[in-house]
């Protein structure tokens, strides 16, 4: 019978192309500044005819590097040793072998000059590895799409060996797979994403960008000219009040900006996105600059949490993030996102997820040390901004000062009370659930025969008031509780007898 990929086999070769694109890419990233510096006209000295040949010998060099990995990159599966075997390497060779049983999942890649030249990326992920996963990086979509179903038969173990050999013939048979529903997000869903969320990430970003420009360009320029002139300009100014209004403005122009620099990131990671359940599996395809395409089965998904706002929940947006089994090293690479659901779109897919349906549990809450701890913490800001205040604007009245503390102190405690109120932790028969947020809700839910261990740390100043807090283990990370009483650990005992004497598959 035919057994695919059973002879040692190289890439497609266009291949070579991209081998080639990247490698160039990555070798001139680090060049940008320099190229801006030479543009500027800081390279009178230099001929730029040296220059071009330079850069002509280059770009030749690396073509010839690019041509020989991907002479030397090779995969076959040894039907006999049930293995995936990789060899690779310029300079110096190196041979990856997976068997079978480690294999946990096998998914599709695509950047843009992927589509273009019409190839396809194939990730395959092991278990408990710590090195970065195995990419075959061209791939036609015929021959990715067999590697993927014949290494995913090896997975799932449905079948034996002879009823699991499959042919390029039987591959459009094997493709169409029974849709039960179907999540697909519109321009206006991404338009909707983007403004009701991360927006201080896009701030975050900001700030990132031009600290890097700043560190890039700082020692090009002898004269910071234009540092000057903004001290200058900020002399102008003679009460406190103007300050705060152009710091006020600021603020405001550089948080539109972040919210643009959301949107955009919303529609490069999610574009297109399209979310279907089928009999075994919930397929996931998204993504603009980079497309990815994966199954997400029950057992692979560790921890689920489901995530909202005010604002997307008055507009029926929910968002899933399922943690996937992994190693420690690769725990944040494993979260799927999946944001624009519907509730009841959302609702559908956790059911699906999960093994039972949920139930009303027991609900903790941590001590109230929790909250004076927080509003201890939060006097430190206080009063370093009044320190600061008072420093340099000598001339801001005392009372004035008192009232903005007055104030800070009093939004403070209320903003924090509130949080206090939205922690619990629900534990059930089956489920163990997380809640917290007062602005952006979380439930981080985790069926309980999936947990691994659980540990119990009390340092001396919790012991005189028994208090323990507490983490929860599982394959793709952990999940902390603090401050519950001593008693909980009655609890915690019962969850360890749950995860020793379950026989379900958790991975």
């Amino acid at each position: 019978m035919n057994k695919p990929f059973s002879q040692p086999q190289r890439q497609s070769m266009v291949g070579i192309v991209l081998i080639f694109l990247s490698a160039l890419y990555k070798s001139l990233k680090g060049l940008w500044a320099i190229a801006i510096y030479v543009f500027l006209g800081k390279t009178s000295s230099f001929n730029y005819t040296y220059i071009s040949l330079g850069l002509i010998a280059f770009a030749i060099l690396i073509l010839i590097f690019s041509i020989l990995s991907y002479r030397k990159f090779l995969f076959h599966i040894n039907y006999e040793a049930d293995e995936f075997i990789l060899n690779k390497g310029v300079f110096s060779s190196e041979n990856i072998a997976i068997s079978f049983d480690k294999i946990q999942q096998v998914y599709f890649k695509r950047s843009i000059i992927q589509r273009i030249i019409g190839v396809y990326s194939v990730v395959i992920e092991s278990a408990g590895s710590s090195e970065k996963e195995i990419e075959i990086k061209a791939l036609s979509e015929e021959k990715a799409m067999l590697l993927q179903q014949k290494l995913n038969s090896f997975i799932e173990e449905e079948s034996k060996a002879e009823e699991n050999e499959l042919s390029t013939e039987s591959l459009p048979e094997e493709k169409k797979k029974t849709t039960y529903w179907e999540h697909r997000l519109t321009f206006t869903d991404l338009l909707k994403l983007g403004v009701t969320s991360n927006y201080f990430r896009g701030f975050g970003l900001i700030l990132i960008f031009f600290s890097s420009l700043y560190n890039q360009f700082a020692d090009l320029f002898t004269e910071n000219e234009y540092a000057d002139e903004a001290a200058n300009y900020l002399n102008t100014f003679q009460s406190v009040g103007e300050i705060l209004m152009v710091l006020t403005f600021m603020f405001i122009a550089v948080f539109l900006v972040g919210i643009v620099v959301s949107i955009i990131e919303t529609f490069l990671k999610y574009f297109e996105l399209k979310l279907t359940q089928s009999k075994d599996s919930l397929e996931l395809e998204m993504g603009l600059k980079t497309n990815t395409k994966v199954s997400l089965h029950p057992n692979r998904v560790q921890i689920l949490r489901l995530i909202t706002n005010p604002i997307q929940r008055k507009l029926n947006m929910y968002q899933l993030q399922l943690s996937l089994t992994s190693s420690t090293e690769t725990q944040k690479k494993n979260r799927i996102n999946i944001p624009g659901l519907s509730w009841d779109k959302a609702t559908k897919a956790t059911r699906f997820l999960h093994h039972h349906e949920r139930e009303q549990g027991e609900i903790y809450k941590p001590h109230k040390l929790w909250l004076y701890r927080k509003l201890f913490w939060g006097i430190i800001p206080l009063l370093t901004a009044a320190i600061g205040l008072n420093y340099f604007f000598e001339m801001l009245p005392t009372p004035v000062l008192l009232g903005l503390a007055l104030v800070y102190a009093v939004l403070f405690f209320f903003y924090q009370r509130k949080v206090y109120q939205k922690i619990n932790l629900e534990i059930s028969e089956e489920f163990l659930v997380k809640s917290t947020g007062l602005w952006s809700k979380m439930q981080v839910i985790i069926e309980t025969f999936k947990l691994q261990s659980i540990s119990v740390s009390q340092p001396i100043w919790l012991r005189r008031r028994k208090l323990v807090n507490i983490t929860f283990h599982t394959s793709s990370g952990d999940v902390r509780f603090p401050l519950v009483n001593e008693a909980f650990v009655t609890q915690v005992n019962y969850l360890l007898y749950k995860i020793e004497t379950s026989t379900k598959a958790w991975m």
